[in-house]
């Protein structure tokens, strides 16, 4: 059996890194539950109230159905673009900062 790698557990003894990991892991919860919110919202009026869905949209042709399935794509593509920026801009640097301190 091998030891570990000394950069890793000097990495994962940092307290920079345990404070970057609780940051990283309260956004990724937020950003599930965010998500959880929009697709069981979908899904749930999809399931008790099928009859929203079909109706149509004002004097458009596009029904709510059409509409919300849409919104729930655009907000899945929002929330990903969202999260892989904060993790370029906030949790990458700070990461290459931890880095910089073990080497």
């Amino acid at each position: 059996m091998t030891s570990a790698n000394p950069v890793v557990t000097a990495v994962t003894q940092h307290p920079a890194y345990q404070e970057l990991l609780r940051k990283r892991n309260r956004m990724s919860l937020i950003f599930f539950g965010l998500t959880v919110v929009v697709y069981a919202g979908f899904i749930l009026t999809l399931a008790f109230d099928p009859e929203l869905f079909s109706r149509p949209v004002g004097s458009m042709t596009m029904t709510i159905g059409v509409l919300s399935a849409a919104i729930v794509l655009l907000s899945a593509v929002v929330l990903v673009s969202t999260f892989v920026y904060i993790s370029n801009k906030v949790y990458d640097p700070l990461l290459a900062q931890i880095m910089k301190d073990v080497t």
